[in-house]
């Protein structure tokens, strides 16, 4: 850890403060360096699925940088070292620089990872992110699975503010808290893609999470090897891609690696297609990149996109970076309609972490009431097809509604 960064203890009163926290990732086992090739075990880059070295040739995230919204990401890790800028926290240390990950299950760390790894551990065979020429901008906003609306929204603001193209949160709340959608908005007006995690408890309620669920937002579902929907990982209307969530290999924050599941992971992935298209396509806008990203993913056989489990499909990031059109629209597509009444009338300070590790909770005299509203009814939900020929017609609901066809390019999503 450097010398001018120190763990933060959190104040008793503060962590009265604080809610559940969830991270969207299931627990990790520690992998020692000698114990596996890992850049072996990265399944989702090989040729059967994003096929990396083809992308490789076309881009590796050059010239962009990714804000890590987590507990920090360790940058003295073999494969991350070069890779992490100076940040900042958010947990009241005024020297932190987020350059290190103080959370007992080094979430930060394998986010950034799988966005930026260099791969130069082990001889070169170490973890290797999609976008591996990427700069990170670490910006700690927990510890130990303690976080607030307040840190959170800080955090994306300094994002944004600090010229993040991209900005990657595996962490949300239950409850749309006025001070994150302020930060959300914010930084949209920023030009920032804003990627989140839509969380792990699918089979536990199927909550919606925010800012994932936020409109504008990338909500991303999970998947398999196979392709297939991840029961496990959250869905609903406002999904918006899926990708890879298990058996997802990364770097910790002891030089070594895990081995995990959870839709952070594929919030990561996303982060890095969506970088890789900024790289290559620096005059696109963050609306732009995102209307790329959907209309060039993959369409799973045999379901009707968009859905609730894989938004417009699995995100495919060799198609988006091959796809040359380009569209005059700058409306991002993902933005919707007015706010539902009563959905945002009060400020939480309940943050639920989408991140490796389960679901972790800090005590809270609010959480009860917090998990009870949090499972909202879906079913009067729309969702609206972008405007391009590669989709197929919108399926219909099993309460007998039918998904709306828009002809604008944008998606009616949960706020």
């Amino acid at each position: 850890m450097p010398p001018d960064i120190r763990p933060y203890r959190w104040p008793q009163a503060l962590l009265a403060l604080v809610a559940a926290i969830t991270l969207t990732a299931l627990p990790q086992t520690a992998v020692p360096a000698a114990a596996v090739v890992v850049r072996q075990e990265e399944w989702p880059l090989d040729a059967q699925h994003f096929d990396a070295d083809s992308i490789w040739r076309l881009a590796q995230g050059q010239g962009v940088t990714v804000a890590v919204i987590d507990s920090g990401v360790d940058a003295t890790h073999p494969d991350l070292a070069g890779q992490v800028l100076s940040g900042t926290g958010f947990i009241g240390d005024p020297k932190d620089t987020g350059q290190s990950d103080i959370s007992s299950d080094s979430h930060g760390t394998a986010i950034a990872g799988i966005i930026a790894g260099t791969g130069t551990a082990q001889g070169g065979s170490g973890m290797i992110g999609l976008a591996p020429r990427a700069k990170l901008l670490p910006v700690r906003v927990g510890a130990q699975g303690a976080v607030t609306a307040l840190a959170l929204a800080q955090g994306i603001k300094y994002a944004a503010d600090h010229h993040a193209q991209v900005i990657n949160v595996s962490l949300g709340t239950p409850t749309p808290d006025p001070l994150l959608r302020e930060a959300v908005a914010y930084a949209l007006g920023k030009d920032a893609v804003l990627v989140a995690s839509a969380g792990n408890s699918g089979q536990d309620g199927n909550p919606l999470l925010y800012p994932a669920a936020f409109p504008g937002v990338i909500d991303v579902t999970g998947t398999d090897a196979q392709g297939q929907f991840w029961p496990v990982s959250e869905s609903g209307p406002h999904t918006t891609l899926a990708a890879p969530s298990t058996r997802i290999y990364s770097t910790n924050s002891h030089g070594q690696y895990v081995q995990a599941e959870g839709t952070s992971y594929g919030a990561a992935y996303v982060s890095a297609a969506a970088a890789l298209v900024r790289s290559t396509s620096p005059r696109l806008t963050a609306s732009q990149t995102i209307r790329r990203l959907i209309t060039t993913a993959q369409h799973p056989s045999g379901h009707a996109l968009p859905d609730d489990q894989y938004g417009y499909g699995i995100v495919a990031p060799l198609a988006a970076l091959k796809d040359a059109s380009t569209t005059a629209s700058n409306t991002n597509p993902l933005l919707s309609a007015p706010i539902s009444a009563g959905q945002a009338d009060a400020h939480s300070d309940t943050i639920v972490i989408v991140a490796a590790g389960g679901l972790a909770a800090a005590t809270a005299v609010t959480s009860a009431f917090i998990w009870r509203r949090r499972a909202r009814s879906r079913g009067n939900q729309r969702r609206a097809q972008p405007t391009t020929p590669q989709h197929p017609p919108a399926k219909r609901k099993k309460n007998g509604r039918s998904n709306s066809s828009a002809s604008h390019p944008t998606r009616s999503r949960s706020r």
